[in-house]
């Protein structure tokens, strides 16, 4: 089954991929903050049987995952492909995830809040990613009760999420403005209007390779449909930026931008040997060159942002099932792009 970051979407335009995750907790339980080994464990099976149960209509379509019974390899490697977050693995005491055969859409159990439902759709496809972690919130809600207050909505650990939990978000490679300078300035823009852009993998990460995600900061005070519209607008603002600087600086730096690519897609397809930051950014280059179509060559079987998430420390030695140095890490790195660029 193709995985959602295998889309051909992912490297169409600028946005990777659109996100929604929505915070619950239960109302029978204390918060994270209070919950001890047992209701933790309890609270995991209630969820668990949800969906696992033979009553069940999608009980099939999801894995259990314990996370304390993976290894730090396993774990990293969940977390470069966003099935975790930082979060939940800092987390101490019981905490899983349940996750779909195309990990387009996992449920973190006890996370900072209860619930943590996130629905991931390939390239710009926020109603569609919307739509999916609703019809799994009501699916839930149908046979649990949720923490919820009339005045002011879901009640989660953090005040920033409580209302509607919702925060919805675009990852989107933004190269050009990285270059230009202009980031920074669009930062300080969007708070004004409750948005905020954070690293590759969502709060307290940094970003590589020029990717970014774009998100909403509150979610109390406004519904689901003006913060996903919200979003929309801001994000296809800077998109439009992103593309007229890519345009103007190829078009008025056509050879230099053109040498640039080429000499990225000729380190990558020959490299022996090669370092994480090195690759991401050659990536990110080589990414440009099939955007604006200078790269004349028949793009490679698995998109960019696939190939970026399956040289990451974490899912190299888990696909080759064993822990290795940091300079075997980067020989294997270095096999694995000549790899997918030969064919």
């Amino acid at each position: 089954m193709e995985k959602w970051y295998e889309n051909d979407s992912v490297d169409s335009s600028a946005i990777i991929s659109s996100r929604i995750r929505l915070a619950r907790n239960l109302k029978k339980y204390h918060f994270y903050s209070k919950l001890d080994e047992d209701e933790s464990k309890e609270m995991i099976n209630d969820i668990v049987s949800v969906i696992k149960s033979n009553n069940s209509s999608i009980k099939d379509e999801y894995d259990f995952v314990d996370i304390n019974s993976k290894t730090d390899i396993e774990k990293i490697a969940m977390l470069e492909k966003h099935e975790v977050s930082i979060g939940l693995l800092k987390r101490k005491g019981n905490k899983a995830i349940l996750v779909n055969k195309d990990e387009s859409l996992n449920i973190m159990l006890n996370e900072e809040d209860h619930i943590r439902i996130q629905s991931i759709c390939p390239g710009k496809d926020i109603i569609k990613a919307w739509e999916v972690a609703n019809n799994m919130d009501n699916f839930i809600e149908e046979t649990v009760e949720y923490a919820y207050s009339k005045e002011y909505g879901y009640l989660t650990s953090c005040p920033s999420n409580t209302g509607t939990g919702l925060r919805a978000s675009y990852m989107v490679h933004l190269p050009m403005l990285e270059l230009s300078g202009k980031l920074a300035a669009i930062l300080k823009i969007i708070g004004k209007f409750g948005m905020t852009i954070r690293g590759i993998y969502g709060e307290g990460s940094n970003s590589i390779g020029s990717i970014y995600q774009i998100s909403n900061q509150t979610t109390l005070g406004k519904t689901e449909e003006e913060i996903i519209s919200n979003l929309d607008n801001i994000t296809s603002q800077i998109i439009n930026s992103e593309s007229n600087l890519m345009y103007n600086n190829i078009k008025q730096n056509h050879i230099y931008f053109k040498d640039k690519v080429y000499r990225a897609y000729g380190i990558l397809a020959n490299c022996r040997q090669i370092s994480m930051s090195e690759a991401v950014d050659l990536l990110s280059t080589l990414r440009i060159g099939f955007l604006s179509d200078i790269l004349k060559i028949p793009r490679p079987k698995k998109t960019i942002y696939n190939m970026i998430m399956n040289i990451e420390q974490g899912n190299l030695q888990r696909n080759l099932g064993k822990k290795l140095l940091e300079s075997e890490i980067e020989i294997a790195r270095a096999d694995y792009i000549r790899s997918v660029l030969s064919n």
